[in-house]
């Protein structure tokens, strides 16, 4: 018996990381990854971020850190694929880090989310500086709303579509492979099929419940 555990230890470590590896491909390849196309990129006026950031006395709206230009991105207050114009009215600047936490959101959405911290008046930054550690709490302890997690759904395919797409298809593969091995050796009828059936879909779910346990099908909702 002490013989055989190093045996099934290594089976065990194997089927993780081979579970690991197509969980990793299942969320890799996916071309159509965005379900409409993108925000085409936006070439702004010369000087129009330098304007920004005077107006802003160059501080981050959200986070009140003081960021030089490099560090700042122009961002829509009501995001363009949302509806929101390219007017001068409905643009700031943010820092890189607030800009990918904010994604989608409107400025409304996002300051109702991170209420905590942040002021709820438009282009007001808080009254001390927030560090991303603490967006980040804030962040594990709330949700987007309800709005732009509909929105998502239209836009993106999510991580968990992409891993149950996978798993069937694995299922799928690993039965037509077990029904041909064992229709080779002679074995036929119901029982067989039953029997590929059965472990394809064992396969799958063994992959998705890995991908469950490891978060891997959590989206960075930012």
């Amino acid at each position: 018996m002490a013989r055989l555990r190093p045996v099934v230890t290594w089976l065990v470590l194997i089927t993780l990381w081979v579970s690991d590896a197509l969980i990793w491909v299942m969320l890799l390849t996916r071309p159509d990854e965005r379900r409409i196309r993108a925000t085409e990129r936006i070439a702004w006026p010369k000087g129009l971020k330098h304007k920004l950031m005077r107006n802003q006395k160059g501080l981050c709206v959200y986070c009140a850190n003081r960021r030089t230009a490099p560090s700042f991105e122009i961002d829509h207050i009501i995001p363009a694929v949302r509806g929101g114009s390219n007017e001068e009215s409905n643009l700031q600047v943010i820092c890189s880090a607030c800009n990918q936490r904010k994604g989608l959101q409107t400025d409304k959405e996002f300051r109702s989310r991170y209420r905590r911290l942040v002021p709820q008046r438009r282009m007001t930054p808080p009254n001390q500086r927030i560090s991303q550690r603490e967006f980040k709490e804030e962040t594990r302890r709330t949700r987007q709303a309800e709005s732009v997690r509909k929105f998502r759904k239209t836009r993106f395919i999510s991580k968990q579509n992409k891993v149950v797409t996978g798993c069937l298809v694995l299922g799928g593969i690993i039965a037509v492979i077990v029904f041909v091995a064992l229709a080779q050796l002679g074995a036929g009828g119901g029982i067989v099929l039953l029997l590929s059936l059965i472990l394809g879909g064992a396969a799958a779910f063994g992959v998705w419940l890995r991908a469950y346990l490891t978060g891997a099908m959590i989206e960075d909702e930012g």
